[in-house]
């Protein structure tokens, strides 16, 4: 076998006059444009998925951005229907852990006259307040 390379090796140098170093020169060559084009394949296949990843991301924010409102909207809901028609014994509170003022306080409020209307104008102002902030900062959006 060996034998036989060498006398092939013999033959392809001895035509053209090639020196080893041509040969590895050559093979390197060769190796450097292979090595090359899977670079610049292994290159581009990247960048692909790259792209990929930043369009699926850039949708992942859209969505974000667009459903945010609804979902203020069904959790203020939920937690309204949940909140609303209960007891604060079927929510666990007791009346006892609610006050935080001495009866002088509660003798005070009484004295007002029409205090009961004082907050529920404040608290409608409040409201009013609130829905207007909610419309400017949805109309940003």
């Amino acid at each position: 076998m060996w034998g036989y390379l060498s006398e092939f090796w013999d033959a392809i140098t001895e035509v053209g006059g090639y020196t080893v170093e041509w040969f590895e020169s050559v093979g390197n060559a060769v190796a450097g444009a292979i090595g090359g084009l899977f670079e610049n394949l292994i290159h581009h296949i990247y960048d692909l998925i790259y792209l990929t990843w930043w369009f699926v991301d850039a949708l992942q924010d859209i969505f974000s951005i667009l459903l945010t409102p609804i979902t203020w909207i069904l959790n203020f809901g939920r937690g309204f229907l949940y909140t609303a028609f209960k007891t604060p014994e079927e929510l666990g509170l007791e009346l006892g852990d609610i006050q935080a003022f001495g009866q002088s306080v509660f003798d005070l409020f009484e004295a007002i006259p029409y205090l009961n209307y004082i907050f529920l104008g404040a608290g409608a102002m409040l409201g009013v307040l609130f829905l207007g902030f909610l419309i400017k900062r949805l109309s940003t959006i």
